[in-house]
């Protein structure tokens, strides 16, 4: 009935309301803390004995669970580049926890296989791979010495003009190599050969990097002491012809007027500086290189007809330009 009044009795007074969630609170608290008492005494008792076990247990060897490299590519599903990343931030993170735990990193080399299958122009694996290889809390046996070799040729395989693998590499084979790990005289003595002429030819793509042509240019003095006077020679004078820094080139010359007697001295002058003369009269604007990849310049119709085919200024090669400019005097 409208505007009825409750029964007398049957409403709870205000104050026994407020007792009522007082006590509701009050239990609740109590539950809480009685949790909390159980979960501390809990963790106390395994506490202990788990960081005993902890400190007696220790990883000692490593498990590697990925199929060959062949089969890897096949399980990327297609997304090669990105399961090399994945992997590669495995390697390098793996790298420290490993150094940390004073062990070896016993599977590195398999999964910069993988790596490598994966995504065979990634530049980085390759960069450092004798570092990583090499910086292990043991000895380096000669077996990782020359897998570290492997993984770094098969870089400059794939990235051919990458001029700082091959700088890498070259110092590797040349000095890195034969100083530290190697025993054998002849053995160290043909790796330091081969990487000289592996710094040759970063020298040559070092080019337009001079820092890259100031180290490689160490391979020079490499094939000196071993008697291979010719190649020295060839390696400066390449690397004079392409590099742009004055202070490198200074250098260069002076190696090589000790190297070329008088008669040779003064054609190889001659002949670099009318390559030089060339270079600022026609394009002075290009670079070294881009000079060397366009050719010599030529006067059409001067040339045509065939009667000054034989001149210097006829030529269509650098190569053929050089043998007319020796061949006027």
């Amino acid at each position: 009935m409208m505007g009825a009044r409750p029964a007398p009795g049957t409403e709870n007074p205000p104050a026994a309301r407020s007792l009522f969630a007082h006590l509701a609170g009050a239990r609740d608290a109590l539950v809480t803390v009685a949790l909390s008492a159980a979960a501390a005494v809990a963790i106390g008792s395994v506490r202990a004995p788990a960081t005993d076990l902890e400190q007696r247990v220790a990883e000692t060897s490593d498990v590697y669970v990925l199929p060959p490299p062949d089969e890897v590519v096949t399980l990327s599903l297609g997304y090669r580049a990105a399961l090399a990343d994945l992997l590669w931030s495995h390697v390098l993170v793996s790298q420290g926890m490993h150094t940390m735990e004073r062990r070896r990193f016993e599977n590195l080399t398999l999964l910069l296989d993988a790596i490598n299958a994966l995504d065979p122009t990634f530049r980085e694996p390759y960069l450092f791979a004798d570092a990583l290889i090499t910086f292990q809390t043991s000895e380096t046996s000669r077996h990782e010495v020359i897998k570290a070799r492997q993984i770094m040729e098969r870089g400059v395989q794939n990235r051919p003009l990458d001029g700082e693998l091959w700088l890498a590499l070259g110092q590797f084979v040349s000095f890195i190599a034969p100083a530290s790990y190697l025993t054998d005289p002849k053995e160290k003595a043909q790796w330091r050969l081969e990487g000289a002429r592996m710094l040759a030819r970063a020298a040559e793509l070092g080019g337009g990097d001079a820092s890259i042509t100031w180290q490689a240019l160490g391979g020079a003095g490499i094939l000196g002491r071993a008697g291979e006077r010719e190649a020295q020679i060839r390696f400066l004078q390449r690397t004079l012809a392409v590099t742009d820094d004055e202070e490198l080139k200074q250098k260069i010359r002076a190696q090589l007027d000790k190297l070329l007697d008088a008669r040779d001295a003064e054609k190889y002058r001659r002949r670099l500086d009318g390559f030089r003369e060339l270079w600022r009269r026609d394009l002075p604007f290009v670079s070294n290189t881009a000079i060397l990849v366009l050719g010599p310049p030529r006067d059409p119709a001067y040339c045509a007809g065939g009667a000054h085919a034989d001149e210097p200024r006829c030529a269509t090669t650098w190569r053929a330009w050089a043998e007319r400019v020796d061949g006027e005097r």
